[in-house]
This record gives structure tokens, C-alpha cells and sequence, in this order.
């Protein structure tokens, strides 16, 4: 029997060992890239400096550099407005969406007695449930394909 678990356990979770290392992999080698690409952006930033600074001189050198590295944050910063407008709009969109999905008020009242109609469990009520279904799906156009 055990021999059976051991089976179904490999077919089961057979990935899960495979999908740890590659994350584990994935953390660490992000981990040195980023470290390397730090070190390489410092010594950038002091070649630069250096280099100005031997034809403008010293602090001249280094409000240039900071005005140029402020500039990049401002565009990183519009840019990630930009994009956190564009999501909050598509939520929205959605929400407007799904709103208009929403039967009537009325469909909805009657909705609300199918719990006491499924309680009763007659002919009646199980033909009145798929009427309202049948409704329902029929208001709401479901199954049907505008698109050209």
C-alpha cells in the first residue's frame, strides 16, 4: 500500500521539488544581478563625476549628475503613474461592466423567492425556477455572438 501512496505522491507533487529549485535559482541569480548592476551604476555615476569634474570642476560636476539622475526618477515616476491611472481606469471599466450584467431590480426580487420555492420542492416550483432562468438568460442576451 505504501508503495501506492508513494506513487500518487510523485504524480502529484512530482513538480513541486523541480518548481522550488528553479525559484530558489531565479532569487539568487536576481539577487546577483542586481548587485552587479548597483555596482555598475556607481561606477558610472564616478567615472562621470570624475570626468566633469576635470573639465567643469567639482561641484559643478556633481549638481550635473544629480540633475540628470533627478530627471530619470521624475520620468520613472511618471511613467509608473501613468500606468497605475491606465489599471485604476480598466478596473473601473470592469466594475461598469459587470454592473451593467446585473438583471432589474425586479428580476432580482423575484430571484430572491427561489430559495422558498426550491424549499417546497413541487412541479411548480421547479417549473417556475427554469421559466425565471429561461428569463433571466433571455434578458441578458446570454449565448448570443454580436461580433462580426
Amino acid at each position: 500500500m505504501l508503495p501506492l501512496f508513494q506513487q500518487i505522491g510523485v504524480l502529484a507533487f512530482g513538480k513541486v521539488k523541480p518548481t522550488a529549485r528553479r525559484f530558489t535559482r531565479l532569487l539568487v541569480g536576481g539577487a546577483v544581478v542586481a548587485v552587479l548592476g548597483l555596482t555598475a551604476y556607481v561606477g558610472l555615476l564616478i567615472a562621470a563625476g570624475l570626468y566633469l569634474a576635470e573639465m567643469l570642476g567639482g561641484p559643478l560636476a556633481a549638481l550635473i549628475i544629480a540633475g540628470v539622475t533627478g530627471v530619470c526618477a521624475l520620468i520613472v515616476i511618471a511613467v509608473i503613474q501613468a500606468k497605475n491611472h491606465r489599471t485604476e481606469l480598466k478596473a473601473e471599466a470592469r466594475q461598469r461592466a459587470a454592473k451593467a450584467r446585473l438583471p432589474d431590480p425586479m428580476t432580482l426580487q423575484l430571484l430572491a423567492g427561489v430559495p422558498a420555492l426550491i424549499k417546497g420542492r413541487s412541479l411548480l416550483g421547479a417549473a417556475t425556477i427554469a421559466a425565471l432562468v429561461y428569463g433571466v438568460t433571455r434578458m441578458q442576451n446570454s449565448g448570443r455572438d454580436y461580433r462580426d
